[in-house]
């Protein structure tokens, strides 16, 4: 039986975004996803001529430019800027040419029957106890429940939003028991985002001075509840401070003080220190942070140091304000999904706000499918609305 490589090429590079839990540790981690990649590339060269897309080339350019002057000025190896340059320059390219060869409604239903195969999968896994996170917490087959939630929220909203509701469900049961934080405001979002209009967001803002009131009377009356604020304000100051209380729980110690480092990487250098170099100047820092004693007893100390737990805080602390400017630019340019219908589009709106909350790699296995598909169905939009020309009659 004939194998069409077009086909190949298809389902392969999207099962490749699912394959973050296969890897082999010898010296590296040497995942699944290098072979599929390395080896889709040369098909990929007999199909077509490979293109790299201009912005994206210039994107690289000044990534590159930049960090060889900030590493240079700071001193830092360059080993960590030429591997986020190569890893982002071969899966952005990978992609880029991927995507053309095939309709995007044909790589859309590939990627949400897969994400709901991967759903049935982790139902499985999770009845037989297996793969369970903390022992209770779905991960289906990937190695955290966050990443589990942040992969597979495009197809569940896809199917809310189609009105899929069976397979809707059996994507949404599997992020509520995930247990993810990340997972649950994904879900949020899910309902919120389509429905929020101008007259509803001034509503809200309307009822700001009113829930105001309500919450100090609560703060004020209720001990239990001033306690927790208390305490939660104490975790939030360490952004400033450094000193985390013997009780911060690990998830938090992760984020505020990946916060700290990017807070006190950018007051020393404004325009950030180069791309891939928080995990640098975590160690830099870290002699700054007062560490809860079990946390450093269990060797946590640098975790996430290497992703600063959030898309945000990598590029605020490896680009400084030009990494803000980047964020409102792609979070402005997203939003015209909302504009098209194109509910996969919308789903990876809302993928890219969980990312730059919580997952701060540079090229996971489904960012750039993401990211290339949504380009190309706002680019086939804001060409749809451009008025047609009509011609002269003399």
């Amino acid at each position: 039986m004939k194998v069409s490589v077009r086909k190949y090429l298809l389902y392969s590079s999207v099962f490749a975004i699912f394959t973050e839990a296969f890897l082999v540790k010898f010296i590296i981690d040497w995942k699944l996803i290098y072979l599929i990649i390395f080896t889709n590339f040369i098909l990929l060269v007999g199909l077509k001529k490979l293109t790299i897309n201009f912005y994206f080339f210039l994107m690289l350019c000044f990534f590159l430019v930049h960090g060889l002057l900030t590493y240079t000025v700071i001193g830092i190896p360059y080993n960590y800027l030429f591997s986020q340059i190569i890893g982002l320059g071969i899966m952005g390219t990978y992609y880029y040419n991927f995507i053309p060869l095939y309709d995007k409604e044909e790589l859309v239903r590939v990627y949400v029957k897969s994400a709901l195969y991967v759903a049935i999968a982790g139902y499985i896994l999770w009845a037989l106890n297996i793969n369970l996170n903390d022992g209770i917490r779905l991960q289906s087959i990937f190695t955290e429940p966050a990443h589990y939630a942040i992969v597979t929220i495009p197809a569940c909203y896809y199917y809310l939003r189609t009105k899929e509701y069976v397979k809707f469900l059996i994507i949404f049961g599997t992020l509520i028991l995930s247990n993810s934080s990340l997972g649950y405001v994904g879900c949020g979002l899910m309902f919120i985002l389509p429905n929020l209009t101008w007259r509803r967001v001034t509503y809200l803002i309307a009822l700001v001075p009113f829930l105001a009131g309500i919450f100090y009377y609560v703060y004020n009356e209720y001990p239990f509840f001033k306690m927790r604020i208390d305490d939660t304000y104490t975790s939030l100051n360490a952004v400033n401070t450094g000193k985390f209380e013997e009780y911060t729980n690990l998830s938090s110690y992760a984020l505020l003080s990946n916060l700290f480092v990017a807070r006190h990487n950018v007051a020393d250098h404004p325009l950030g220190s180069g791309i891939g170099s928080h995990y640098h100047m975590h160690g830099h820092y870290l002699k700054e942070i007062r560490v809860p004693p079990y946390i450093r007893a269990t060797n946590n100390v640098k975790i996430n140091a290497a992703d600063a737990c959030s898309m945000f805080t990598r590029l605020f602390s490896d680009l400084g304000y030009i990494g803000i400017i980047l964020v409102l630019f792609a979070l402005y340019y997203g939003l015209k999904s909302f504009s098209s219908d194109s509910y996969f589009a919308q789903g990876v709106y809302i993928y890219l706000l969980l990312k730059l909350f919580r997952d701060g790699h540079y090229f996971p296995p489904e960012m750039f499918f993401f990211f290339w598909l949504l380009y190309f169905y706002i680019r086939d939009y804001m060409f749809s609305q451009k008025p047609v020309a009509l011609p002269k009659v003399t």
